[in-house]
């Protein structure tokens, strides 16, 4: 991406906007009711994507359609995506259905405003979400501007072009910039090495949070995934009155007769129960192929743990479970292959790339163990999914799986280093009554059940005046 006069001039247009909106409260307190928000439009570039931040979006769009709401998805796949197809493909990846029509604003010809950018990362690559916003909103104005992928600075595009009576939502789902990334930055570079440009840098990190915490107070309401979550939100975006904690939709069975029939019931309940005695020593891994998932220390776990405890050898392997949306994922898959024949360990890892749901809810209920190894993981859908199923999960010991998702010991276990994996590992593989654990796993999984979604969901827009207190069906009967 090329630094221009234009993008040079972008950020004090957003500092000058952004001061607007906060200086002259008149706007946000125009008048509006529900029926006023008739139409949706959710900024989600990579909408056919097969991440948890997809499931979410799929299932707001499924909650809101029961409200009569017609959704807009601005997105960067071709003119001639097939809508229903899209549609389908949420139910075969996500088991969400989604019966209404929605419309996308293909922006495929303005992709490249999203390319990475070698230098001034966080600056430029905003300001390339800000254009293709402009570009998404020249083509359809909605009443909510909805953006489900942490691109805050659309906000400020958002707050431009649309009347003063529509709205800005956010679903956050993690911060663009944190505390936690400039003490990592500072802790990464020893005292001998803390020279001016490692000042500089922090200083170019302080300056991009406050526009960041300006930009995002724009938002009229804001959601977001997790206590680890709020708590960086909350702290840069300190203007933003509404900050809610949604726990995401997590594909779990709940104990209520509400959310699933007896005959699942009955069905999960088996699946859960009695291949408990059958399952293998196969440690499974859900997640996209993104470099923060980081693989990688999965791969050196395993090679830790033959290392430490030679008695697994030949008895435990490793299934990487994932979906790849590019080229880039791809090239991190062939290169975990690599890594793989170099430590020897081809008879002990397996890839399993964008399964349907079917055979990756299998895949789980076979398995003994579950492993998660993002450091600062904003939340953990793929770890709650793995708790449900009755795996013993191991994540990393930070973000939202240390702070809302497991408690280490009892409904799964926490680790940083592929030591301290490889020795959970061993602890869970050793484990003489894993029952107990698997059991309170899966009633804490309860708490990010769909149904919980909906009910967080339908509380937070209601009281926004976002959605009437029913949907209109039910307002029928």
């Amino acid at each position: 991406m090329i630094i221009t006069g234009t993008s040079i001039l972008a950020f004090p247009l957003v500092y000058i906007i952004s001061c607007w909106r906060l200086l002259v409260p008149g706007r946000q307190q125009q008048a509006y009711s529900p029926d006023d928000l008739k139409i949706f439009g959710f900024f989600h570039p990579y909408c056919s994507g097969g991440g948890g931040g997809e499931r979410v979006l799929w299932k707001m769009i499924q909650f809101l359609q029961q409200y009569n709401k017609s959704i807009v998805i601005y997105t960067i796949d071709p003119p001639d995506t097939d809508e229903a197809k899209l549609r389908q493909d949420a139910s075969r990846r996500f088991d969400v259905q989604i019966d209404q029509p929605v419309t996308l604003i293909s922006l495929e010809e303005y992709k490249d405003f999203l390319l990475p950018s070698p230098y001034l990362s966080l600056i430029l690559e905003s300001f390339g979400t800000m254009k293709l916003a402009r570009q998404a909103l020249i083509r359809h104005q909605p009443d909510v501007f909805c953006d489900t992928t942490g691109c805050a600075f659309t906000f400020c595009v958002a707050h431009w072009m649309l009347p003063a009576t529509s709205k800005i939502l956010a679903y956050v789902h993690y911060p663009t910039i944190s505390t936690d990334m400039m003490l990592w930055e500072w802790k990464q570079r020893g005292v001998a090495r803390k020279t001016w440009k490692t000042l500089v840098k922090l200083v170019y990190y302080w300056m991009f949070a406050i526009l960041y915490g300006m930009v995002g107070s724009l938002a009229d309401l804001v959601m977001v995934n997790s206590t680890w979550t709020y708590n960086h939100i909350a702290r840069l975006w300190r203007l933003s009155k509404h900050v809610h904690i949604v726990y995401p939709p997590c594909r779990v069975p709940s104990t209520t007769n509400d959310e699933i029939s007896s005959n699942d019931k009955s069905k999960i309940n088996s699946k859960t129960t009695t291949t408990t005695t059958t399952r293998q020593n196969t440690i499974v891994s859900i997640g996209q192929f993104r470099p923060e998932k980081d693989h990688p220390l999965q791969v050196k776990s395993l090679a830790k743990l033959l290392e430490l405890y030679p008695e697994h050898r030949g008895k435990v392997k490793l299934l990487l479970i994932g979906s790849c949306r590019n080229n880039g994922d791809q090239e991190r898959v062939d290169n975990l292959k690599k890594m793989v024949q170099e430590l020897k360990l081809e008879d002990a890892v397996d890839f399993s790339i964008n399964p349907p749901y079917s055979e990756l809810q299998d895949s789980m209920y076979k398995a003994s163990i579950g492993i998660h190894t993002m450091r600062q993981e904003h939340f953990g859908i793929g770890i709650v999914e793995m708790m449900a199923a009755g795996l013993l999960t191991i994540a990393h010991n930070s973000g939202g799986p240390k702070t809302d998702i497991v408690e280490h010991g009892v409904t799964g276990f926490l680790a940083t280093t592929a030591e301290e994996y490889a020795q959970v590992i061993h602890q869970a593989l050793q484990q003489k009554n894993p029952e107990e654990m698997r059991q309170k796993a899966q009633q804490a999984a309860t708490r990010f059940s769909d149904l919980q979604f909906d009910i967080s969901l339908e509380k937070v827009l209601s009281e926004a005046s976002y959605i009437n207190k029913q949907p209109d069906d039910k307002k029928e009967d």
